[in-house]
């Protein structure tokens, strides 16, 4: 089988032993280790590798289009060709192209005909359906269950509601993804060159196929109650598809007597499945009693039904259409309704030469191949024969020898490994002799480090920019054009949008608000409610997107003071709050409160756990915050000294002060749990610092206690940089601004930024703060 098929059986295998293992007096029909057993076995070979399974007999896959990973199959011998279409559709799905045939050349060919009496209706119109359906339910504020497939059509539901929500003629609504639908999305992400070529690409680029703000997986049980609570509309994906099991069968137990609910059947429906039930009842009486048998109940039905065609077989044309392009000598139709066969046997006996066998439910056909017809080889005579293994280095030689020799000639991996290095990755499956158990392991582990460098290959030729893939099969694979290489491989500027998109992607874990871009220093900045919340690991994703786009990402460290206030009102009742004052320097809060004993601490650790900020709770009589200040190098503290009266205090401060450059702007008298003290506000706390030894003995003078407040004079920190930038002949953009966070004073310049670092050393000096370029 392909890669694709064997993800799809490992989900499809768990599922079914763990559905058996839950069903009461049922003994189950395999364990783990029997599934374990044949996972280990699986060996697999892409689309259009003819692939020796005998020897002289060759079987190739081929995309039939049905879901992911569905092959048309062909058998070559000697003795004749086989074509085994299984099920197949021509037109091209939201997730799948449609079965792209070579014209082979079957002695024989054994064709599905499940639809081959009827012709489906337009795909557009069924999709426009579907889409007035949800717009209805919202429109009644109602609950909607889809049930569907989990293998194919879920994920063709899931984007046709996405794309119209994206282009707007869906209301924006939440759908929500349940049940096995969950494991095979992860199958189709994790294979992107077995699906569409738009929806390939998008996850080649690290885009989610499925998921967004309105499309959502639910990941625990409990969520479904939950969902069904809610009072805005909502609208939910679920396996089983015909109501048999699994979470649609709960979901459509609760939406059926809700009279604005909707049950939306999308899909095949067996005779005695719950699904065919809800079905017949679309035509029945209005006024008969309606009633729908499932999880043992008897429902009553008040929900809307509707029903929307969205099938992945082929119909009676595209039927034709394949044995035509095949025209195969004889023809076997199977997999239909015994009528459906005959009347499609009858046309296609009608209009195509050869003869069509239309066998019934266990009829054995023989038929004698006299002369089998010949056929078309591929023909690969010039290889590298190179043992490297292929490599971002040398890829360009495998480009260049490919380009001389095969063109644009469409290769498969294989092709490509085998031209390369002269080596087929299943040499080894030819002879597969196995006398006992160790020769089977010792086999598939060989086989399995073959499968690991294709891989290794495949990723090579997937992310270069030598090779392309065809536009209706990912997994083929062209040299391409010169110029077009030479182009790609010059430095781009990512665009705007480019870089919005990849923020959003690798971000998408942190909850920023807003991003500002910095076109002219190559920098973006994530705006937050609360920086200094956020978590540590973002530095790392910061670092790897520098890495990956050379842009550098940084964060805005002032905090949203209207959104701290917000939490601060959550955490304590509005109405005993009298102040509330932001102390950014410190990242700290401080709440006044106009009563007494209402908190209990819990909300100061909320709050810091939320925002990276302290939060003090000052309750009514306290004079000021609990702090101790007397391990703080900017307080003085004096004892056993009698202090002066207050104004002569100060006018002794200012004496100090008179031969200085620096003196204090500000000086104010201030109370804490000591006691009266006075603060004085330099252009920057450091700057304060700097008299430690003088404040010292203005203490011992005045016999008051002195501090240096952490605040800093913004607007004379401005007029310094100011004027350092006149006088050194920089030129800027606008005012400076300040971030009280890390204390710097940031400048926007036009011109002049050689003179940046001689104006940034002289404003340290000056102000004790820092300056950068912002």
């Amino acid at each position: 089988m392909n890669n694709m098929t064997r993800d799809l059986v490992k989900v499809l295998l768990y599922d079914s032993l763990k559905i058996m293992n839950n069903r009461d007096a049922e003994i189950p029909l395999y364990a783990e280790t029997d599934v374990e057993n044949t996972l280990n076995r699986i060996f697999t070979i892409n689309y259009e590798v003819k692939f020796p399974i005998f020897e002289n007999m060759y079987v190739t896959f081929y995309n039939a289009g049905h879901i992911a990973g569905a092959s048309c199959v062909y058998l070559q011998s000697p003795e004749g060709a086989v074509f085994y279409s299984g099920d197949f559709s021509v037109f091209s799905q939201r997730t799948v192209e449609g079965a792209k045939l070579p014209r082979l050349r079957p002695d024989v060919a054994i064709v599905e005909s499940t639809y081959g009496d009827r012709l489906h209706s337009n795909r557009e119109i069924e999709e426009r359906n579907l889409i007035d359906a949800v717009n209805e339910c919202i429109e009644n504020n109602g609950k909607m269950i889809i049930p569907a497939f989990a293998l194919g059509r879920a994920q063709e539901v899931i984007l046709i509601l996405k794309g119209a929500m994206n282009k707007g003629s869906l209301k924006k609504v939440k759908v929500y993804v349940d049940g096995m639908v969950r494991d095979i999305n992860r199958v189709y992400k994790n294979n992107p060159l077995y699906l569409k070529n738009s929806l390939g690409k998008k996850i080649l680029k690290g885009i989610s196929p499925f998921y967004d703000d309105n499309i959502i997986e639910i990941k625990t049980t409990e969520h479904r109650e939950e969902i069904l609570s809610q009072k805005e509309p909502v609208v939910i994906i679920s396996s089983s598809g015909m109501l048999t099991g699994g979470p649609s069968a709960f979901y459509a137990e609760k939406i059926a007597p809700m009279e604005n609910g909707y049950i939306v059947i999308t899909g095949y429906q067996d005779e005695e499945a719950p699904g065919r039930k809800i079905l017949d009842l679309i035509d029945a009486d209005e006024e008969s009693e309606r009633y729908l048998s499932i999880n043992g109940l008897n429902i009553p039905v008040k929900c809307k039904v509707k029903k929307i065609g969205l099938s992945a077989h082929a119909d009676k044309n595209e039927i034709k259409g394949v044995l035509e392009r095949i025209s195969a000598r004889n023809i076997i139709l199977v997999h239909g309704n015994e009528d459906v066969i005959r009347s499609l046997g009858k046309e296609i006996s009608d209009e195509f030469i050869g003869r069509t066998y239309t066998p019934s439910c266990g009829e054995e056909i023989v038929i004698n191949i006299r002369n089998p017809r010949k056929q078309l080889n591929k023909n690969f005579p010039h290889i590298l024969n190179t043992k490297d293994q292929l490599c971002e280095e040398n890829i360009s030689e495998l480009w260049k020898f490919i380009n001389e020799n095969y063109g644009d000639r469409l290769l498969t991996i294989e092709e490509l490994l085998y031209i390369w290095s002269g080596e087929k990755n299943f040499e080894i499956a030819q002879s597969f002799e196995v006398k006992n158990n160790n020769d089977v392991d010792n086999s598939f582990d060989t086989l399995d480090n073959k499968n690991e460098d294709m891989q290794k290959f495949k990723k090579v030729i997937v992310d270069s920019v030598y090779f392309e893939s065809d536009l209706k099969r990912l997994f083929m694979f062209r040299a391409r054009i010169e110029d077009d290489i030479n182009e790609d491989l010059k430095p781009k500027e990512l665009t705007q949008q480019t870089l919005i998109s990849l923020i959003e992607e690798k971000f998408k874990d942190f909850e920023y608000k807003k991003i500002s871009m910095m076109l002219d220093r190559k920098e973006i900045i994530l705006n937050f409610d609360f920086p200094q919340g956020v978590d540590s690991s973002i530095k790392n994703v910061m670092d790897d997107f520098y890495k990956e786009t050379e842009w550098k990402v940084s964060i805005n460290e002032k905090i949203n003071n209207s959104s701290a206030d917000l939490l601060i009102k959550k955490l304590i009742n509005p109405i005993t709050i009298k102040k509330i004052s932001f102390y950014p320097e410190k990242f700290s809060v401080h709440v006044f409160l106009n009563c007494k004993n209402i908190c209990d601490g819990s909300e100061s650790k909320v709050f810091e756990e939320k925002t990276g900020w302290k939060l003090f709770i000052v309750e009514e009589g306290t004079s000021g915050i609990n702090t101790d200040l007397s391990n703080d190098k900017l307080y003085f503290e004096v004892e056993d000294v009698v202090a002066v009266e207050q104004n002569s205090a100060l006018s002794l401060i200012d004496k100090a002060f008179e031969n200085e450059e620096h003196k204090p702007y500000k000086k104010s008298i201030k109370n804490n749990n000591k006691g009266k003290y006075i603060e004085l506000v330099f252009i920057s706390p450091k700057i304060g610092q700097n008299f430690e030894e003088k404040l010292g003995h203005v203490c011992c003078e005045t016999g008051w206690s002195i501090a240096i407040s952490d605040k800093v004079n913004q607007n004379e920190l401005f007029n310094v940089a100011k004027l350092l930038c006149d006088k050194n002949s920089i030129a800027l953009k606008k005012n400076p601004s300040y971030n009280p966070s890390n204390m710097t004073v940031s400048l926007n310049i036009t011109s002049g930024e050689d003179n940046f670092e001689s104006v940034k050393r002289e404003f340290e000096e000056i102000t004790g703060c820092s300056l950068i370029l912002g």
